[in-house]
């Protein structure tokens, strides 16, 4: 019996990673005796056999190593053709497995009918995009009336735009130099989960072999990740030093360190398989005082749920304190992993909330790191376009509203695995894990997870500020408004928009806030006594640092000053609304979101055309509809009165002087119009978080309804 090296992984379709949450553990396998020839040697039928007993068991060099035999006398053979590409697929050697997928699309589709999707991506992983791109398009459309068409469909489409993303970024590089710290940081194995530290040195942990670990060679049982720290001199790396007992606990793999902002915690991960075999990951604490270590202990159940998986913790902010954020495949979760995060009160840790559906994917995200000082989320995905597998992503936000993942872009990624982002508190470099090719390697240039550095380039990336002031609209001198509240959203693709900072002026000194590249932002300021407005700025294709200057216009809010809202269309003799209104009244929303306090009148008018009770009626209910549109949008009833005033004040003539019809007058008095009638009382409301809870709910709804459909 032979310790082999077994990959757990909780898989999906296209992907197989070494590292899944902290998913490599040595296990013990028996050889099954199989039958020979009667030479003695084996015959090819029972070299299959044991390379798809292999495979079973994730023995994955042993696999490939007995299906090329089986291959070298049966050079047509379809089974050995297919487990030779699954072989070095999952075991990340994708030079090798590109070449038997190929074989099998090209000569056994129908027996392999995944193989063309199978082919494209192991191009992908091989950096071959251009190539990839259409045999991803073929297969969206051979690949139909299948059971899983669904899903594989949407997966081929999001690994396409990961191909086209790829060529766009290889155009455009990043500023950034990745170095490969040497063998003395990095073993014959793997290395995850590094931690850079203010004085130079590094957290990191790693599966110490410095063999090649299969099902046959005879590696002593008990290899387990353990936590070390290396020192960075002016000779380079020190070999890590074990980290103390209390943190390296006996029998479990040990990973997956971070501290508070204080240095006062050390959070980290120790990961075991179950008695059902599973491998589970549970988050501990330990205090950290005067350079000692004290009190481990496991965070408490609604952390680490029973079951399932909680790891890779990091520490970011939540509203005046903090949050634990962890990557989980706890219930509810969209994917595999997803990112949650649990505010941290003095009474302990709160129920964690998922990070939301800007993050979260119906794949896996995890390794998240929040980095203060530029105040992003940083983690890895295979769940958005990616240019390899998992690549690493940047956000910014609170709670469970995020902007949209910033793709870091090439080379910080590469055409395989890059994960556990790290930046040094100095902000001029960092770590990242990554199979890329220069890794310490075993037997393919893409099979083993090593610790890279990177260093941004002098002036890389370039920083931005935004900077101005809001001032009276009649006011041709353009003077700052003292008392000024100012608050900073980042814009997403869909035009929605998170608040990521506030800032209130009392005097006349300007705002300023640090925004980030490649980004659009929204600036809104708001004063008592004036509507709310926004300035807007963008960083998108900027490339050198700069302070960029608003200046925000506001109007004095004036009672009983009826607006005309223009664009508001209803059916003929009606009070339905039709579509083309929404553009209009979506505006009327935003208002009545950036003036909390302000209580409208919505009303509508009809030219002289019918009897008074008539258009008395009618307009009564077509401002019914205006006011029913916003209370839908989650506008309260309070703020909020509809009024008809049918014919009796227009605003044009309905006829000439001399008797005859004015079309153009009575096309005017046809309006809704909205004035402000009074405000509530000072204590501001909370509708604009209810509007994002209620789009966030019939998402979350119609997303179940998603993975349903792609289940069938």
């Amino acid at each position: 019996m032979k310790p082999s090296l077994r990959v757990i992984t909780k898989q999906f379709p296209q992907y197989s990673l070494a590292i899944f949450c902290l998913l490599i553990m040595v296990t013990l396998s028996g050889c099954k005796m199989l039958g020979m020839g009667g030479d003695g040697k084996l015959t090819w039928q029972d070299k299959l056999k044991m390379a798809d007993d292999f495979l079973e068991d994730q023995f994955f060099y042993d696999a490939a190593d007995y299906y090329k035999q089986v291959l070298d006398e049966q050079p047509e053979n379809v089974e050995a053709t297919w487990g030779a590409a699954e072989s070095y697929y999952y075991a990340r050697d994708f030079r090798n497995s590109v070449k038997y997928y190929k074989k099998s699309k090209e000569s056994f589709k129908a027996q392999y009918p995944k193989s063309t999707f199978k082919y494209a991506l192991t191009l992908k992983f091989n950096g071959n995009y251009a190539k990839a791109i259409p045999e991803f398009e073929a297969f969206i459309k051979e690949y139909k009336d299948k059971e899983d068409s669904k899903r594989y469909k949407k997966i081929a489409i999001l690994e396409k735009e990961g191909c086209e993303l790829g060529l766009e970024l290889i155009k455009n590089p990043i500023k950034v130099k990745i170095i490969e710290p040497g063998n003395k940081l990095n073993a014959a194995y793997t290395e995850i989960a590094p931690l850079p530290l203010a004085d130079g040195s590094l957290i990191f942990s790693s599966l110490r072999s410095d063999t090649i670990i299969t099902a046959l060679n005879g590696v002593a049982k008990g290899y387990l990740f353990r936590m070390y720290l290396a020192k960075n001199t002016k000779r380079g790396w020190s070999r890590g030093e074990l980290m103390p007992e209390i943190i390296n606990a006996p029998n479990v793999d040990i990973a997956n360190g971070a501290f508070n902002p204080d240095m006062t915690k050390f959070y980290y991960t120790q990961c075991a398989a179950n008695n059902k075999g599973k491998m589970i990951c549970e988050i501990f604490e330990t205090d950290y005082e005067n350079g000692e270590w004290k009190n481990p202990k496991k965070l408490p159940e609604s952390i680490n749920m029973e079951g399932f998986t909680a790891t890779q913790p990091t520490i970011g902010p939540y509203k005046t304190g903090h949050a634990l954020f962890f990557a989980s495949d706890r219930p509810k979760s969209r994917g595999g992993l997803d990112i949650w995060f649990s505010p941290i009160t003095k009474r302990g840790y709160k129920t964690p909330k998922n990070l939301g559906k800007k993050i979260n994917t119906m794949n896996n995200e995890m390794t998240p790191y929040y980095d203060f000082k530029d105040s992003k989320l940083y983690f890895s995905s295979n769940g958005h376009p990616s240019i390899g597998g998992y690549d690493i992503f940047w956000t910014e936000g609170a709670d469970r509203k995020w902007s949209d993942p910033v793709n870091m872009g090439y080379p910080l990624n590469s055409r395989v695995d890059d994960m556990y982002y790290s930046p040094e508190p100095d902000g001029h470099g960092g770590y990242l894990v990554s199979n890329r090719p220069g890794s310490v390697i075993l037997k393919s240039e893409t099979c083993c997870d090593d610790i890279f550095y990177f260093k941004w380039r002098t002036g890389w990336p370039p920083s931005f500020a935004v900077e101005g002031f809001a001032y009276d609209a009649n006011d041709t001198t353009r003077q700052a408004l003292p008392g000024t509240k100012f608050s900073l959203d980042i814009m997403n693709k869909d035009s929605t928009h998170v608040n990521i900072a506030e800032q209130f002026k009392s005097g006349t000194d300007p705002f300023f806030f640090k925004i980030n590249v490649n980004k659009s932002y929204k600036i809104n300021a708001a004063k008592e006594g004036y509507f709310a407005n926004q300035g807007e700025v963008s960083t998108m294709g900027l490339e050198k640092s700069d302070t960029l200057h608003v200046e925000i216009p506001l109007h004095k809010l004036e009672i009983e000053k009826a607006i005309v809202i223009k664009d508001v269309f209803y059916d003929f003799d009606k009070a339905t609304l039709r579509p083309a209104s929404r553009r209009a009244l979506n505006k009327l929303v935003t208002l009545m979101v950036d003036n909390p306090t302000i209580i409208v009148e919505l009303s509508s008018h009809t030219d002289s055309k019918g009897t008074d009770v008539y258009n008395i009626d009618l307009s009564q209910r077509r401002a019914q509809s205006v006011v029913n549109y916003l209370l839908d949008a989650g506008v309260s009833e309070e703020r909020l009165e509809a009024k008809g005033y049918g014919e009796t004040t227009p605003i044009a003539p309905n006829t000439h002087p001399d008797g005859r019809d004015n079309p153009e007058g009575r096309q005017m008095n046809r309006r809704t119009e909205v004035k402000v009638v009074g405000k509530l009382d000072a204590k501001l409301s909370k509708e604009k978080i209810n509007i994002e809870e209620i789009m966030e709910r019939d998402w979350d709804e119609e997303e179940e309804e998603l993975e349903e459909d792609l289940q069938k």
